[in-house]
């Protein structure tokens, strides 16, 4: 019969070490598992296998958990700023909220058409002298 290793004989016991951690220091744990349990061990020892146990138990946790994509997580919000290329002045500057799926709490807001303002500056850029933003 093949000899088993400290460790796999740790892991075994993995939940009594852990419940006499909670009464007892590392010596009196190691003391313990010597008596009761046939496992001798330093307490070096021991501190290097519970971090090696636990790293490994939640390195396979999350490795395995996909409770986590039932997580809803809401979008941050986000400051959007059109700039007038030819100058330095906000053409217009609001919040999103990408969660907000009512309409504008401010129904005076005009509805603003992106492209045609996205077209209006690229048109003016290319009319522009076509400078380095840095040289204007």
């Amino acid at each position: 019969m093949a000899k088993r290793t400290k460790f796999s004989k740790f892991r075994d016991l993995y939940e009594v070490i852990e419940e006499l951690a909670v009464s007892y220091t590392y010596e009196g744990v190691v003391e313990i598992l010597a008596e009761r349990h046939d496992l001798v061990l330093t307490t070096g020892t021991l501190t290097n296998y519970l971090y090696r146990y636990r790293k490994e138990s939640k390195d396979l946790s999350v490795a395995t958990d996909n409770s986590s994509s039932n997580i809803e997580v809401e979008p941050k919000v986000k400051k959007q700023i059109f700039v007038d290329l030819k100058g330095s002045e906000p053409i217009q500057e609001n919040d999103i909220n990408n969660n907000d799926d009512s309409e504008s709490d401010n129904q005076d807001d005009e509805e603003i058409d992106h492209d045609a303002l996205l077209e209006e500056m690229k048109r003016k850029f290319a009319n522009g002298s076509r400078k380095s933003l840095l040289d204007r």
